[in-house]
């Protein structure tokens, strides 16, 4: 029985070393979803906006401050220049990422909606 595990504990640290760690994947990031983090490399205030969602707000926490995303699919960020007719938008594709978006639209970010 103590070779059993044994073998088993071993195994799995074995295996646990050789594969490869993800890169900059953040945990809270969801299928299907775009997922906005206030700081730098996913860290800090998180929300995770679906296209089915329709037009969203960004929570206050991450109203013009997106330190990072990650897209797992298609939509659009909205900056509001003078609501509701004059709007800077940024299309963002699945797959698409920042580490860091702070300084640049992310500093701007007011809503996600599924078309710019």
């Amino acid at each position: 029985m103590r070779l059993a595990t044994l073998t088993g504990a071993v195994g799995l640290a074995v295996l646990a070393c050789a594969t490869p760690a993800l890169a900059a994947t953040p945990s809270a990031a969801r299928a299907g979803d775009i997922c906005l983090w206030s700081g730098r490399d996913y860290t800090g205030a998180s929300w995770c906006w679906n296209p089915g969602n329709g037009y969203v707000d960004v929570p206050p926490a991450l109203h013009d401050n997106v330190g990072s995303f990650q897209a797992d699919a298609a939509g659009c960020f909205i900056n509001w220049i003078h609501v509701p007719d004059r709007k800077e938008t940024r299309v963002v594709r699945d797959g698409d990422y920042r580490r860091v978006y702070k300084n640049d639209f992310g500093g701007r970010i007011d809503a996600v909606a599924p078309r710019c």
